[in-house]
């Protein structure tokens, strides 16, 4: 019993909890230069979110939100806008780390 205990619990648990620390350790991701710059301008709050427009003029500053759905809904409403202009461009929304969460295109 206490074998099959740690055959089937403990030893996944353990090597999947390996796995995660080489995830953690090798699979950092440094942030678009682009996106970066928005924030050496200008700095965001802890857990504040960022909505940017990347096009081919460059990267915009869409407005900070609190919450990540009020973001989500200024990069929407921006997509919207350009979709009647018939513009291209992405819309992010970034965290305080300047790591995109959400993304969309029109």
């Amino acid at each position: 019993m206490l074998t099959l205990i740690l055959y089937y619990l403990v030893i996944p648990f353990l090597l999947s909890g390996a796995v995660l620390k080489l995830i953690k350790k090798y699979g950092k991701v440094a942030p678009d230069p682009a996106l970066a710059s928005l924030y050496s301008k200008e700095p965001l709050a802890k857990k504040w979110f960022r909505a940017a427009r990347r096009d081919s003029h460059g990267t915009s500053l869409l407005g900070d939100s609190e919450t990540h759905g009020e973001a989500v809904d200024r990069i929407y409403a921006a997509r919207g806008r350009a979709q009647v202009l018939g513009e291209k461009a992405a819309f992010v929304v970034l965290n305080d780390k300047a790591e995109i969460l959400e993304e969309v295109n029109s």
